[in-house]
C-alpha cells in the first residue's frame, strides 16, 4: 500500500544546507525532486544560466550516465519479448551470439563468453578507455564505436573485477537497436517514457533544440576556474554513440515518475524485470574505489545500471551522471518508498548532492545521530576532490615530479622538436596530428568530442608529459599523462605512446603514418 506523506522533506533547514553547499562547491544551480509514498516534492535553487536565468524544477539537463538504468530496463523488456519467440534470450546470453560480426573483444574467450549481464555490470574486463570517446569524431556512428572494441586491450579477466566502462553500454544500446529494429530513442519513448507520462524527456540535445519551448529551458553547464575566480561555460556533450550510456535530456519532475515506477515495481517493466534489475551482480571493495561519490561502507555493489549500498541498514540504489559542466545524482530506497533526483550545472554538484541525499535519509530513518558519520564521510571525499583540484593548478615541474618521481638527470630529446611532428594513428583511439607551436608539440582536438588541446611537455630523453587543456583556462579539468616516443635505429620517430588508460599499466601506442 502506498501511503501519502504529509511532511515535506524540503524544509528551511534543508534550504539552508543547499545554499551553503552551492557556495562551497561553486555550483551555479540545483534542481531537486523527492518521491515519498504517493507524494512528490520539488524545488530549484540558483541559476540555470548566467547572468540571471533562474533554475526551475522543469529545467532540462543532459542526465549523462543515469541513462544507463534506462538501457538496462529496455533490455529487460527485450528479454521479456523474446520469451514467446523460437530464440528466447536471457541475461546470461552471450552478446556475440546476437551481434556476432560487430561484437569482438581482444581475446576469443572474452568475445565468446561475455554476456548481457556482464556488459551491464561493468565486469567485462574492459577498462574505461575514456580516450577512445574523447578523441572520437562527434558524428561517429554507433556501429563504428562498437567495432572499435576489438582493438582495445582488457585490463582484467572477465568477471573478476569491477571497472566502469561506458563502451559496454554503447554495446547494449546497439544490441537493443538490432533486436528491436528501431533506434533506441524510439524504443525508450514508446516502451518506457510514454507509459510513465514522461513527456518532457528526450533522447538527444538535437531533439530538444528543435522544440523552442524545451530549448529555452536547457541548462548551461559551468566549471569554476580557480585561477581567474570565475565560471567557464562548458560545451554540451556531443557524441552520437553515447545513446545508451548518457544521451538522455530530462528534468527532475520526469525523473520522479521514473523513480516511482522503480520504487513500487510498476509497469511498464515486468515484475521479473524489476527483480533482475535490483539483483546485485558485482562487488566493489572500497580499497579499489576510494574516490567514488558513494555512501560510507567497506564495500559497494553494482547491478545493471545501479550502484547498491547499505546506509544505516537501509538498501540504497543510486547512480551519478556527469560530463564537463553537469553533475546528476539519482537514487531510491525501496523499503521506504523514497527516491530522489538532483541535477546541477557543474560536475562538483555531485558531492553536494551526496551530502544532501544522506541528510535526507538520516531524517527519513530518524538517525539524528548519524550527522557526525555523514559529515565525516563527506569531509573525507571533499578533501580528495580538493586535492585533485590542487593538482589542476600545478606547475609543469610539479607535474613532472609527481609523474616521474626521483628523476635526477634530465636528458635532451634525441631529435629536433619538428622531427616528432606528423600524424600518428591507433585503430580505436583514432589519430593525433602533432604540430610544433611556440616551442611545444601541440594536438588540436577542438573538432573531437573532448574539444580541448593536447600539449606535450618534455621531461627527459623521449619521455614527455601529455596534458589535455583548454586555452585560457588551463586549471579547468586538465589531465596530465605520461607519454613517450619511440625513435628507431634510423633516427626516425615511428611511434607515440600515451598513458590514456592507467588500468592497463601500459601506454596506448600510435603508429606514425607521415
Amino acid at each position: 500500500m502506498v501511503i501519502r506523506q504529509k511532511v515535506n522533506p524540503i524544509t528551511p533547514e534543508f534550504d539552508d544546507l543547499v545554499e551553503k553547499l552551492l557556495e562551497k562547491w561553486k555550483i551555479p544551480g540545483l534542481s531537486i525532486s523527492i518521491v515519498h509514498g504517493s507524494s512528490t516534492y520539488a524545488k530549484a535553487y540558483g541559476f540555470a544560466s548566467f547572468p540571471s536565468t533562474p533554475m526551475t524544477v522543469d529545467s532540462l539537463f543532459n542526465t549523462c550516465s543515469t541513462t544507463k538504468a534506462f538501457t538496462a530496463a529496455a533490455l529487460s523488456l527485450a528479454i521479456d519479448d523474446s520469451k514467446s519467440t523460437p530464440t528466447p534470450i536471457s541475461w546470461s546470453t552471450p552478446v556475440s551470439s546476437l551481434i556476432r560480426d560487430d561484437f569482438v573483444l581482444s581475446t576469443p574467450s572474452a568475445t565468446t563468453h561475455t554476456t548481457i549481464e556482464d556488459i551491464l555490470s561493468h565486469r567485462s574486463g574492459l577498462p574505461g578507455h575514456f580516450g577512445v570517446m574523447a578523441l572520437a569524431s562527434p558524428d561517429e556512428d554507433l556501429r563504428t564505436a562498437v567495432c572499435k572494441l576489438r582493438h582495445l586491450s582488457l585490463a582484467y579477466p572477465p568477471r573478476t573485477k569491477f571497472n566502469y566502462c561506458n563502451h559496454m553500454f554503447m554495446v547494449a544500446s546497439y544490441l537493443i537497436e538490432q533486436l528491436s529494429g528501431e533506434d533506441m530513442g524510439t524504443t525508450l519513448k514508446k516502451r518506457i517514457w510514454n507509459p510513465l507520462n514522461m513527456s518532457d524527456t528526450y533522447f538527444s540535445l538535437d531533439e530538444v533544440k528543435e522544440l523552442p519551448a524545451a530549448s529555452e529551458r536547457l541548462v548551461k553547464g559551468y566549471t569554476w576556474n580557480p585561477e581567474t575566480n570565475n565560471y567557464l561555460e562548458e560545451p554540451y556533450m556531443n557524441y552520437a554513440p553515447t545513446t545508451g550510456t548518457g544521451a538522455i535530456v530530462s528534468n527532475v519532475l520526469d525523473y520522479a515518475k521514473w523513480l516511482r515506477a522503480l520504487v513500487y515495481q510498476t509497469g511498464p517493466i515486468s515484475v521479473e524485470g524489476h527483480t533482475a534489475l535490483r539483483l546485485p551482480r558485482t562487488v566493489i571493495p572500497q580499497a579499489d574505489w576510494d574516490n567514488a561519490l558513494a555512501p560510507p561502507g567497506a564495500y559497494h555493489l553494482y547491478t545493471m545500471g545501479w550502484f547498491v549500498d547499505h546506509y544505516h541498514g537501509e538498501q540504497v540504489y543510486w547512480h551519478t551522471g556527469s560530463w564537463y559542466g553537469f553533475g546528476i545524482m539519482v537514487g531510491f530506497l525501496p523499503a521506504r518508498g523514497f527516491a530522489f533526483a538532483m541535477m546541477g550545472n557543474t560536475q562538483n554538484a555531485r558531492i553536494a548532492q551526496l551530502e544532501l541525499y544522506l541528510y535526507l535519509i538520516d531524517g527519513l530513518i530518524g538517525k539524528g545521530g548519524g550527522a557526525a558519520e555523514r559529515k565525516a564521510h563527506v569531509a573525507r571525499l571533499g578533501k580528495m576532490i580538493q586535492e585533485m583540484e590542487r593538482q589542476y593548478t600545478e606547475s609543469v615541474e610539479q607535474v613532472i615530479e609527481r609523474l616521474f618521481p626521483g628523476l635526477e638527470r634530465r636528458l635532451p630529446h634525441a631529435l629536433a622538436l619538428g622531427d616528432y611532428t606528423g600524424r600518428y594513428e591507433h585503430p580505436a583511439y583514432g589519430h593525433l596530428v602533432l604540430c610544433e607551436r611556440d616551442g611545444k608539440l601541440i594536438v588540436d582536438l577542438t573538432d573531437r568530442v573532448l574539444r580541448k588541446f593536447l600539449r606535450f611537455e618534455h621531461v627527459s630523453g623521449e619521455f614527455f608529459v601529455a596534458k589535455y587543456y583548454t586555452p585560457g583556462a588551463e586549471a579547468v579539468d586538465p589531465d596530465n599523462m605520461k607519454a613517450e616516443f619511440y625513435v628507431d635505429a634510423k633516427g626516425v620517430a615511428t611511434e607515440l605512446g600515451v598513458d590514456f588508460e592507467p588500468a592497463l599499466g601500459e601506454k596506448i601506442w600510435f603508429k606514425r603514418v607521415h
